[in-house]
Order: C-alpha cells, then structure tokens, then sequence
C-alpha cells in the first residue's frame, strides 16, 4: 500500500512539473521568447491573437525589450543602424502606450546622444514619428 501510495505521489509531481508549451499562458511564452532574444517570434505569436487590452500590453513589453536589446547589446560597427531600429521599437511602444516613461526615457537618451554630433540624425522615418509624438530633434 505506501508503495502504491508512494507511486501515486511520485507521478503526480512528476506530471505537474513537466509544463509542455502549450500549458504554458501566453504571457509565459511570450515572456520565454523575450529571455531567449526571440522577438520577431514573439511579435508573430501576439499577431496570431485576437486584438485586446492584454495583447496590447504583451505587444508593449516585446517592443521596448526588443529596443533595449537593441540599444544596448549593439556591436559598436552597427550601432547607428540599431540607434534607429531602437527607435522604431520605442515608438512603436509609445503608439501603443503614450505614458510609458521608460520608453520616453529611451528615446531622449538616444536623442540626446544624436545631439552631440553636428551632422548626425535618426533615420527621416523616424524623424517624422518622434516629431508626431511631440519630441525635440
């Protein structure tokens, strides 16, 4: 009897530990391909979803990681490339959330980095949405 008992236990941990993909919500998938560096895979996987406020907010957090990946894993020879797909990334959080602070911060710290330079600006893609979002160039 404590064999069978001790049997039964055994497997019932077993089976709710081992959490296949599909068990897992989507904000841990998400979340999993975020640590893993995958963001295109994550933005499919949000695209494949029915529009709402939580898909929203998932699609939010994807792009201002990407962009922070983007700005500060950059390997020096491509950063002004990066600098303006950074960007891209933090305004397409603030399209979607215009109060997020971090993203704002962001964008101004990169802005201010540009500035330093006299012949230097983002890409005129770019230009034109941080000015609809109301920044300095």
């Amino acid at each position: 009897m404590r064999i069978l008992l001790f049997s039964f236990f055994a497997f019932a941990l077993i089976a709710g530990c081992s959490e296949s993909e599909n068990e897992l919500t989507l904000e841990q998938r998400v979340d999993n391909l975020i640590a893993e560096e995958q963001f295109e895979e994550a933005h499919v996987l949000l695209d494949e979803q029915e529009e709402s406020e939580a898909i929203a907010a998932q699609k939010e957090k994807v792009h201002l990681q990407h962009g922070i990946h983007l700005i500060y894993s950059a390997d020096p020879a491509s950063m002004r490339e990066n600098a303006n797909n950074a960007l891209r990334e933090f305004i397409a959080v603030l399209e979607i959330n215009p109060e997020n602070e971090k993203a704002r911060a962001e964008t101004e710290q990169i802005l201010t980095i540009y500035r330093t330079f006299p012949d230097r600006k983002p890409a005129e893609d770019v230009l034109e949405k941080l000015e609809e979002l109301g920044f300095q160039i």
